[in-house]
């Protein structure tokens, strides 16, 4: 039996995203290709207006609150579409607590999952972030939201790139075309410098760096640069797509196979139809069921 998942993204739908951010789709469409399932069913779900605003200016804390009606909205259209579990396209986890009250599928947070994991892969982990300080900022909250500052290295996040006006230009313009270069430039160092902080585990931080991060072959480093025994002592590092996508068809089979709920029901997670009365459900649900208008798609500024 197929597993369906739905890809929540807040961003345009996929044919016009491709004329946007062409070189992003492809490595995003290779790994997932790579990844998934012999039975699993990958569907994109565009979720407007979404917060796509330029190819070097992604998402701001702002542009993440407008997104969560979009995010809900999206969560509840694919359970009627028949999808089997979603997931949300962007490491802030936007809407992700907001989307598990309204269905009844497994809704799958990249970031959530991919430091969960890294929790069990290792004592401390790291995270190489999207090089701006509000991105790095987003990161290290949401460790503490998540409960896992324990398990966190010592000032876990790292930029891949010093944070510049021009570093997300650099980081959208050469690592989606030239993913082995820029991986050896600029995310093995940044890892090295977590590994010597004590990370055991790399989680790279944003869609977009763990996509260059998987098409560049990153999945670990193991000559550190520190005194280690055995000499060579391979440190793992995780792209949040892939485990996201093996996260949501984990929860799939967990949930065809013993009849557990997506989630618990009490506390958090309670349903929403619980809370609130059915006449006033159905007006939220109509409200986010509306027509959205997308933000405009500027141009892609060429590489000189």
């Amino acid at each position: 039996m197929k597993k369906r998942i739905f890809l929540l993204e807040p961003g345009p739908d996929l044919e016009e995203y491709k004329k946007y951010a062409g070189p992003f789709v492809k490595l995003h469409e290779q790994t997932i290709d790579r990844i998934k399932g012999t039975d699993t069913e990958i569907v994109h779900k565009a979720c407007l207006p979404g917060f796509w605003k330029a190819p070097h200016t992604v998402v701001d804390y702002f542009m993440n609150a407008l997104a969560v009606p979009s995010i809900c909205k999206g969560a509840i259209e694919a359970e009627k579409e028949g999808a089997d579990a979603c997931i949300i396209i962007c490491t802030d986890d936007p809407g992700l607590r907001f989307a598990r009250q309204l269905v009844d599928i497994p809704v799958i947070g990249e970031y959530e999952s991919t430091l969960h994991l890294a929790c069990m892969m290792g004592n401390k982990f790291g995270v190489v972030s999207w090089p701006t300080r509000p991105f790095m900022a987003r990161a290290e909250m949401l460790i503490r939201m998540y409960g896992l500052e324990a398990k966190a290295a010592p000032n876990p996040i790292e930029p891949l790139l010093e944070p510049s006006p021009t570093a997300e230009k650099e980081l959208a313009l050469t690592g989606y075309t030239d993913p082995k270069g820029f991986a050896q430039k600029y995310m093995v160092p940044a890892a090295q410098k977590l590994i010597k902080r004590g990370a055991e585990v790399i989680v790279m931080d944003s869609t977009g760096i763990s996509l260059i991060a998987e098409n560049a072959g990153l999945s670990k480093i193991e000559d550190i640069g520190i005194s280690v025994k055995p000499k060579v002592a391979p440190v793992p590092v995780l792209n949040v797509v892939s485990v996201a996508i093996k996260t949501a068809e984990m929860m799939i089979d967990l949930k065809r196979a013993l009849g557990w709920p997506a989630v618990s029901r009490v506390g958090l997670y309670q349903k929403v139809d619980e809370l609130v009365k059915k006449e006033d459900l159905e007006l939220i649900r109509e409200y986010f069921e509306k027509d959205w208008q997308s933000l405009p798609i500027p141009q892609i500024p060429q590489k000189k």
